[in-house]
């Protein structure tokens, strides 16, 4: 069934339509939330909290977006909120490992695996000690890959606004990265964890 017919089954309360396209996004819905938070238990948490709100709030998808970006701006206000709310403060390295963040590595090389987590948990610790202004745009746009288009419909405001944001997050990601030696070389190039 394509995507169209089964949000439209699901604004009409058909619950095994809404768990095909939930599932369809779980793993990125995952994704976001362990940005924002940089451990598993609170991604797990905050993953099913955002499956419970978009259920609440799919009747309200008009389609004048697609429905990944509807998503993307649900679950990251979601975040946002709990994040306010916690009033969270940023976990050192030490602090991920104890909670149990291993992001998934991509390589073979037992050494390119390890160089490769290593430059993960990192990007992880440098984005927990971003503003959440920030943290959000580098998520959408470096690591989720998100047009500006996209970014700007997620987060309610202007292209322009976007573009200059994430100048002013790059710099200050940049600015926390240049601390660290070791890693300077990541400073070149896109972020990816």
């Amino acid at each position: 069934m394509n995507e169209p017919e089964l949000i439209r089954r699901c604004q009409n309360g058909d619950q095994q339509a809404f768990e095909e396209l939930l599932g369809n996004y779980e793993l990125l819905i995952y994704n976001l939330t362990f940005r924002y938070f940089g451990n598993h238990h609170d991604a797990s948490d905050l993953g099913q909290e955002a499956m419970v709100r978009v259920y609440h709030k799919i009747h309200e998808f008009n389609g004048r977006s697609t429905f990944k970006t509807w998503l993307y701006r649900v679950v990251t206000n979601l975040c946002l909120d709990e994040l306010r709310r916690r009033k969270h403060q940023a976990y050192s390295l030490e602090e991920l490992k104890e909670k149990g963040v291993e992001p998934a590595a991509a390589f073979r090389n037992p050494e390119d695996e390890a160089e490769h987590s290593e430059q993960a948990r990192l990007i992880q610790e440098v984005l927990l000690g971003l503003s959440l202004e920030h943290r959000t745009i580098i998520i959408l746009r470096d690591i989720e890959g998100l047009d500006y288009n996209e970014i700007a419909r997620i987060i309610g405001c202007g292209v322009g606004t976007v573009k200059s944001r994430l100048s002013r997050a790059r710099e200050a990601f940049r600015k926390q990265l240049a601390g660290r030696p070791r890693y300077s070389g990541l400073l070149e190039g896109r972020m990816q964890a």
